[in-house]
């Protein structure tokens, strides 16, 4: 008997092979292709919170530094020598230096993008925890503080304290309801039983050459006499500046960690910071509580940055009565309407700029221009951090006068 024959088994064409393999090859490359997304995606959120906190570190950095400014001396101006044009060289301890190029200093590099030049930051404080009382010079401690290089210091100090060989000091007048204070920058040349020899001026720059950090202010019955309700003090003095460098055309937050008054240069200190601004805000001591604090710079508002203050450009800006006594003011220093303003100044305004590391330009990026926040459209993703701070020593120091 015959059994039937069964069919061989029947396999795969050529044909049916190709077809699977190319679907099998779509849904790979898909699945790779979400994974390779999923991992970029990942990335750029890493980057994203990298560069958030970057920006809040740096924030907290100068943050610091601005709320101690103006220790000892709260918001008096300080005379540090004589510009190399005549005139004081006079600086406060917030000073604000907008859109610094830093010509001369070969160590900085500006942006290629002359849109982000930063502002350069000087924070300047003393120690009034090693605060040391003058006295006069003559008998009995009658007459000027300031005799000759020597400063007399009080007999209950005597001799003077170990920590001013060699120290940058601000010799300080405060102000009064009646008169404006004044402070003078220098350095302590060596210590003799009566006080210190003194050189006024920050070292390296031109010895004032007029005002009251001049010897010639140092008469009986000036400036420098001294009295129980009219002293005059010392204090270490320690400052400290910040910047931002763009070397190899990257961006970096460079600080000086002894600021103009030392030797040591800007070191970096954190990378991707890409821009620095800083405006102060100033309040009308004559003017109502509630009253909006006014800053500067504000083109809006036809207000330019106090460092650039001339009597033209400012002088509609003081809305109180100035000093009595005060002779025509230059258009900087003492007097100035510049330095009326910065007398008055309580708030400080930091806007920075981080940027995240990563480039991809897409179509619309690679054509320019700025996005809805005004960021440059150049692949780099920006995270901006802005904080008002309120300097606590400001109007402890030489508000008088108002």
């Amino acid at each position: 008997m015959n059994r039937p024959r069964r069919p061989l088994p029947r396999g795969f064409t050529l044909i049916e092979l190709m077809v699977a393999a190319s679907m099998s090859m779509l849904v790979l490359a898909a699945a790779i292709g979400v994974g390779v997304h999923l991992q970029r995606r990942g990335l750029l959120e890493e980057r994203i919170m990298e560069t958030q906190n970057t920006g809040r570190a740096a924030r907290d950095l100068i943050a610091f530094s601005v709320q101690r400014a103006g220790a000892g001396i709260g918001s008096l101006s300080l005379t540090g020598g004589q510009r190399p044009a005549g005139g004081p060289d006079v600086f406060y301890a917030v000073t604000v230096r907008t859109r610094e190029e830093f010509s001369g200093d070969p160590s900085f590099i500006p942006p290629l993008d002359g849109n982000l030049l930063s502002d350069a930051l000087e924070v300047w404080e003393t120690d009034p925890s090693r605060m040391v009382l003058l006295t006069g010079c003559g008998s009995g401690g009658g007459g000027p503080a300031w005799a000759d290089t020597r400063l007399c210091i009080s007999e209950l100090m005597r001799p003077p304290p170990a920590f001013l060989d060699n120290a940058l000091i601000a010799v300080v007048r405060p102000g009064s309801n009646t008169s404006r204070g004044w402070a003078c920058v220098g350095q302590v040349t060596s210590r003799v039983n009566e006080g210190v020899e003194w050189s006024p001026g920050i070292p390296g720059r031109p010895a004032p050459g007029e005002g009251n950090c001049h010897p010639n202010a140092a008469v009986a019955g000036g400036a420098w006499n001294v009295s129980e309700t009219n002293p005059i003090y010392l204090l270490p003095l320690t400052s400290r500046g910040y910047r931002v460098n763009w070397p190899e055309g990257r961006p970096v937050l460079e600080v000086d960690v002894d600021g103009p008054s030392g030797p040591a240069a800007y070191g970096p200190v954190s990378q991707d910071i890409e821009r620095l601004q800083v405006r102060l805000g100033v309040m009308d001591p004559g003017g109502p509580v509630n009253a909006p604090v006014r800053f500067f710079p504000d083109p809006g508002a036809n207000r330019p940055s106090l460092d650039t203050c001339t009597q033209g450009t400012c002088a509609a800006h003081v809305t109180w009565t100035w000093d009595p006594g005060v002779p025509t003011p230059p258009d900087r220093g003492p007097g100035s309407a510049g330095d009326e303003l910065m007398r008055h100044v309580r708030l400080v305004e930091l806007s920075i700029t981080a940027r995240s590391q990563r480039v991809e330009l897409t179509g619309e990026e690679a054509a320019g221009g700025v996005d809805d926040d005004g960021n440059p459209q150049d692949g780099f993703k920006r995270r901006h951090n802005v904080v008002r701070l309120a300097p606590r020593n400001f109007a402890f120091v030489g508000v008088g006068g108002e």
